[in-house]
């Protein structure tokens, strides 16, 4: 099996001089990407996503987001976001999406031509919580045992993918068992609030986000969420998800800061009081941080001995945790969890998602090879971002070298159309790579927005600015 070893076996034999410039698939990108930036070559780079629209993200009015970014007036995106019901928007890339927005909305430099409005990161977080709170009874089934919460009930849980302009769910059977995504925003309400860009005072924030916050935590406790078998970011497979596992530590981190500076929150619904406090949320930290411990790096090891020790979903609670400050359990586990994903899943393009993965975007394929599994564009900047949090926590240049390596692969990944793919599949007919049907992926947008600023973060501190 070809399992693409990692050019950086270990971080302690990192060779700077070992960073190679990738094969770009779009070569007029291509000859814009350095083995190394300075502040001017990197805002080259910049001008020129900005200039062929790269970038552009795009709300409806109601906040919501389609996972494929829909672009006015271009009928194939339109087409690609329709005919593989990514038009739908989900919790998860929808946070993805509020995390770039903020970060560029908030560097007049990063966002000139841009122009991400100032809110837009606030309208995508209240979208998630509007639906919430619109199909909160979805929390209060589960919460009262008036639906199972096992995987034959999976239609009864919060519904994570729902309709991006009216937020109300779509009837199509889904796996909407995914502790991950109400854990994103969980995450996004306390940052937000504990930096000061949320006021839980505010007359269109208070309900939604005191519903969402005391609902999630009664859910969170009922489902056990720390042994919880949800179905993942993939939406693929029942288990134990340490990346599920790993965002609702990280998120109700975030939600502890809060915690501990006041009484709690307390919330009705329907009679039935619930209660938020921060000895609560701290008893759920505990367990979740002693299930992450018994798994180790793995994604899921089942008692029946199916087993997954590399999944790029592991390194979703990591973007999180560079936004908090705080790694997931400490910094050599991150560097452990990104070292084995680079290992096992990195490709010559993208990151597959987990050996053997079928899917392309739109079916199931049963005539890929080992190491033809769809290579996903999003990994490579978002690991970037993480590295690069490392880096500016640690000064290592170890770190920096990492983040500029996934820097260049996530550029390099940009297709021929200047849009980022979902990912990069085989062919069926021509058994070349080729982006898969859903261009522009918002998800894959977002992380390389990000994996841009924080490039030049990362610039500016070895400029010593």
């Amino acid at each position: 099996m070809n399992t693409h070893t990692s050019p950086f076996a270990g971080a302690s034999a990192i060779d700077p001089s070992a960073v190679q410039v990738p094969q770009a698939k779009n070569s007029e990108l291509g000859q814009l990407i350095r083995p190394n930036y300075s502040l001017a070559e990197l805002e080259a780079v910049r001008k020129a996503l900005v200039e062929h629209k790269t970038l552009r993200l795009r709300r409806y009015s109601s906040g919501g987001h389609s996972a494929v970014t829909v672009v006015e007036q271009d009928d194939k995106t339109l087409e690609a976001a329709i005919d593989g019901l990514l038009v739908f928007h989900w919790d998860r890339d929808n946070i993805m999406q509020t995390l770039a927005e903020l970060r560029f909305a908030e560097d007049a430099e990063l966002n000139q031509g841009l122009n991400i409005a100032p809110d837009a990161w606030r309208k995508g977080l209240l979208a998630s919580l509007i639906h919430h709170k619109k199909r909160d009874f979805r929390f209060m089934d589960i919460i009262l045992d008036r639906a199972s919460g096992l995987p034959h009930d999976y239609m009864r849980r919060p519904h994570i993918r729902y309709n991006p302009i009216s937020l109300e769910e779509v009837g199509d059977p889904w796996g909407h068992g995914q502790n991950d995504s109400l854990s994103f925003i969980n995450f996004m309400t306390y940052y937000a609030i504990n930096s000061g860009r949320l006021n839980l005072l505010d007359s269109d924030v208070a309900d939604l986000a005191l519903s969402f916050s005391a609902l999630t935590h009664a859910f969170f406790w009922k489902v056990n969420v720390w042994q919880d078998r949800d179905l993942g970011a993939w939406e693929d497979c029942v288990g134990v998800h340490w990346s599920s596992v790993a965002c609702a530590l990280i998120s109700l981190r975030e939600q502890l800061v809060y915690m501990s500076k006041t009484s709690g929150i307390k919330y009705n619904k329907d009679g039935h009081d619930l209660h938020v406090d921060a000895n609560g949320v701290s008893q759920l930290i505990e367990k979740c941080e002693a299930k992450l411990r018994q798994l180790g790096i793995n994604e899921f090891v089942e008692d029946n001995g199916h087993k997954r020790d590399a999944d790029l979903a592991q390194i979703n609670p990591l973007l999180l945790a560079a936004f908090s400050g705080k790694p997931v359990l400490d910094d050599a586990n991150t560097v452990a969890v990104l070292e084995n994903v680079e290992r096992v899943l990195m490709s010559p393009i993208g990151i597959r998602r987990y050996l053997n993965d079928r899917w392309d975007g739109r079916i199931n394929r049963d005539d890929l090879a080992p190491g033809e599994e769809a290579q996903w564009c999003h990994g490579s900047p978002q690991m970037s971002y993480i590295w690069g949090d490392l880096y500016l926590r640690t000064g290592d240049e170890r770190y920096f070298q990492k983040q500029l390596f996934h820097f260049n692969r996530g550029l390099a990944s940009v297709s021929p159309r200047w849009l980022m793919p979902e990912a990069w599949i085989i062919d069926q007919r021509s058994r070349q790579w080729v982006p898969d049907a859903n261009e522009p992926l918002a998800w894959a947008q977002s992380m390389l927005g990000l994996s841009l600023a924080q490039m030049k973060a990362s610039l500016l501190k070895r400029n010593g600015r």
